[in-house]
């Protein structure tokens, strides 16, 4: 396997961290004035199965362009020497576990209701787009220079985990109520007003949502110490904790990975409730294929110190906006298709229905197809094309250049002077300014055509047939039933939508999927897993749903068990 020493156009620093979905490290300026980033390896074995590139892809996009302050900022999502690399605008460190986890050796109580306060802030923004971090622990939590409060791998949990769909959201509002009890206890005295106000907010979390939570933090701000909002203490633990970016050679000049001490026994430890994003917490689902600011209040909103990326403007201008106005409150869960679907026999369940879109075009450009500056400078180029190269000369040579002459703006004066009419002033300059105002004309004409070749939507097959089968026997407990779904196109590629209908009231939503210029046939999955004793009879119904009438075919399998 071939190890990448750079990662979109970056060299890898010395600084490595290993994390939940594969391994942390940062990237060192290409060029003087740039800042760091960070870049996650996503772990191989999360990107099996089928489809996790592209369901990550549009996890992370979904996320970015919600231009969050208080989430790391994404850079793009590139494939390296065959590995899957998150970008983000800095590198993830240091986190909440780097800090010490002592009452008064480092970070208070208003340091604490800071943290909290920030990335409550940023879950409920989340949890409103219909999204979940999925993953939230001490160690997805950083901490910016200036004391904010970062999440990073937002999402990612949703899509590399294995957590159902419906019990995400829940599992993070019970991991930001162990962050608060495990902060509570690591740095506010116990016995004090400000450690009784982390566990009040701890058991609101669990009790009535996240937003009472956070405005129970906000109310109780008395119980804080003063002069809290300039987070000194924070500042301080986070500058002692933030390691050294270097690289550090080889003998084959690669550069070898070394990470720098990290005080894990120092850190925070996360709690078993902290840790609830990644545990199963309801039954299995149905797989259908397919700035700086130097006073900061709980009561505002927070800045993302710089992690922003180009366009992020539009989300600083709702920074002075009370939270209340800018983050509401979302407990209900939204629509998604589940992994796998499971069925008691005697109960049904439906699930609203809400379509899917499939932005293949904007995936693409986040799995690393964006326009990549080469190493040279662009400058440099013409000057360098100009000047011929001469190889397997002498020294003493004499290379002679052929140019172009007089130019004829220069032989119109010069003939000017012979003549009793001047040339008038200007004339040259007029005739170069219409030729710069034409060939800009036509090199826009051509951009604009060119735009609208690779843009213009792909014109979908024709359906012409459809079949569905199902498994022939009767299935026992817990078995899974796979109905397959023949679709018969007349070859042109382009985008089929379709979704699965089922007799117990589940829609899976519309799904698409891209069939390749050729191919007559497109093959799609249901899978339906039953459980329990008792006897069912399911039936599923594919639907193409992209005609005037639809196409529709269906499949039906027993289960016993007893």
């Amino acid at each position: 396997m071939t190890t990448a020493t750079t990662v979109a156009g970056r060299p890898l620093s010395g600084w490595s961290r290993d994390a939940r979905h594969g391994t942390w490290h940062a990237l060192l300026p290409a060029g003087s004035g740039e800042p760091m980033l960070g870049a996650l390896r996503i772990d191989r074995a999360l990107l099996a199965p089928e489809g996790t590139r592209e369901r990550l892809a549009a996890a992370v996009l979904a996320v970015a362009r919600l231009r969050l302050p208080g989430v790391l900022g994404t850079v793009d999502l590139v494939v390296e020497a065959g590995e899957v690399w998150l970008v983000t605008a800095r590198p993830p460190t240091p986190t909440l576990a780097d800090l010490p986890a002592r009452p008064g050796s480092g970070p208070d109580a208003g340091s604490a209701a800071s943290v909290l306060n920030e990335t409550a802030q940023s879950l409920l923004a989340l949890h409103a787009a219909g999204l979940a971090h999925g993953a939230l622990d001490a160690d997805t939590v950083v901490l910016a220079p200036d004391g904010v409060a970062l999440l990073a791998e937002a999402a990612l949990g949703t899509v590399l985990g294995d957590a159902p769909d419906s019990t995400r959201r829940e599992a993070d509002i019970a991991a930001w109520a162990g962050l608060c009890r495990t902060l509570g206890e690591a740095w506010v005295a116990p016995g004090t007003p400000a450690a009784a106000l982390f566990a009040r907010c701890s058991a609101a979390a669990g009790s009535e949502g996240l937003a009472a939570a956070r405005e129970a933090l906000v109310t109780g701000r008395a119980a804080l110490p003063a002069g809290f909002l300039r987070r000194t203490e924070l500042r301080a633990a986070v500058a002692a904790a933030a390691p050294q970016f270097t690289t550090v050679p080889t003998g084959d000049g690669t550069g070898a990975t070394a990470q720098p001490g990290r005080p894990r026994g120092e850190g925070v430890e996360t709690s078993g409730c902290a840790a609830a994003g990644t545990e199963p917490a309801g039954p299995e689902a149905a797989e259908p294929e397919g700035g700086e600011a130097t006073d900061r209040d709980p009561e505002g909103s927070h800045a993302a110190g710089g992690e922003a990326t180009a366009g992020d403007a539009a989300g600083r201008e709702t920074q002075g906006a009370d939270p209340e106005d800018v983050v509401p409150e979302a407990d209900t869960s939204g629509p998604v298709v589940p992994d796998e679907q499971q069925t008691m026999p005697g109960r049904t369940r439906s699930a609203p229905h809400q379509p899917r879109s499939a932005a293949s075009d904007d995936q693409a450009t986040v799995l690393g197809k964006r326009h990549r500056t080469p190493a040279g400078s662009p400058t440099t180029a013409p000057a360098e094309a100009t000047t011929p190269t001469a190889t397997g000369e002498d020294d003493g040579e004499i290379l002679l250049r052929f140019g172009p002459g007089v130019p004829l703006e220069a032989q119109d004066v010069l003939r000017a002077q012979w003549r009793t009419a001047p040339v008038p002033p200007g004339s040259g300059r007029r005739r170069r300014g219409r030729r710069a105002w034409i060939v800009t004309t036509a090199f826009l004409t051509a951009a604009a055509v060119l735009l609208w070749l690779l843009l213009r939507p792909a014109p979908a097959p024709t359906v012409t047939a459809v079949e569905v089968r199902a498994p022939a026997g009767t299935l026992h407990c817990g078995q899974t039933a796979d109905l397959v779904g023949v679709v018969t196109t007349d070859g042109r590629g382009g985008p089929v939508t379709y979704h699965w209908l089922r007799s117990d009231g589940q829609d899976s939503g519309e799904l698409v999927h891209m069939a390749h210029q050729g191919d007559r046939r497109v093959t799609v999955h249901l899978r339906w897993t039953v459980r329990g004793p008792g006897s069912f009879r399911g039936s599923a119904q594919l639907r193409i749903a992209d005609r005037s009438k639809p196409i529709e075919a269906e499949a039906s399998f027993s289960y016993a068990c007893s």
